[in-house]
């Protein structure tokens, strides 16, 4: 009997936000790279400039980074205190030559989380959009902790 699986390639899937998801919230296709190792790594999605994908403004992008981790992140210590969005969140943020960078630090139980999303040359109201898909993308990753 032969195979029909032998030599795909399985593309990894990020086990707390799915690249529907991602895309959903960063309003377009992304790219992902995923590195996930026993409960703990990386996921990064990205759109715009950088990826060439579609729906992205000419010249902007958007990147989305989320780390968890069994040990505190260093980043976002102190900020804006967020409710709903597991325990201890804060939200951080920072804007420096064109880019504009939210960060969201919690925790669920003994696990920490740490989502990070950038945006260059965006517009004053695309921040609060911005804000809002960061949130909703910390929910989805927190109630996946749980």
């Amino acid at each position: 009997m032969l195979s029909l699986c032998a030599g795909a390639n399985a593309q990894e899937v990020c086990p707390w936000l799915t690249q529907g998801t991602a895309a959903a919230l960063m309003g377009g296709s992304v790219s992902a790279n995923v590195h996930v190792s026993v409960g703990e790594g990386t996921c990064e999605f990205s759109r715009g400039a950088g990826g060439d994908h579609a729906g992205a403004a000419m010249g902007s992008s958007l990147h989305m980074k989320i780390v968890v981790t069994n040990l505190p992140p260093k980043e976002c210590v102190t900020g804006e205190r967020l409710t709903g969005v597991g325990e201890d969140a804060v939200l951080c943020r920072m804007d420096s030559e064109g880019e504009h960078r939210e960060t969201i630090r919690g925790r669920v139980r003994a696990t920490y989380f740490l989502l990070t999303l950038i945006a260059k040359e965006t517009s004053t109201t695309d921040k609060g959009s911005l804000r809002r898909s960061l949130e909703q993308a910390a929910e989805e990753v927190a109630g996946n902790l749980f």
